[in-house]
């Protein structure tokens, strides 16, 4: 039995420009917003910590 996934996009066809612009954007506003995020999670204890650490050297 062949394997239908191996036919699938050969040939490689030409993407239109709207369609990778849109693409693009997105990836770009997704990246945007989990850098957004982490600001707000995930480097939040750390800043804290950094912060009360030199607090306490001084």
């Amino acid at each position: 039995m062949d394997n239908p996934f191996k036919k699938l996009g050969h040939p490689p066809q030409p993407v239109p420009k709207e369609l990778k612009k849109k693409v693009m954007e997105d990836v770009a506003a997704f990246q945007f917003f989990m850098e957004l995020a982490g600001l707000f999670s995930i480097n939040y204890a750390k800043a804290t910590e950094s912060f009360f650490k030199r607090r306490n050297r001084d």
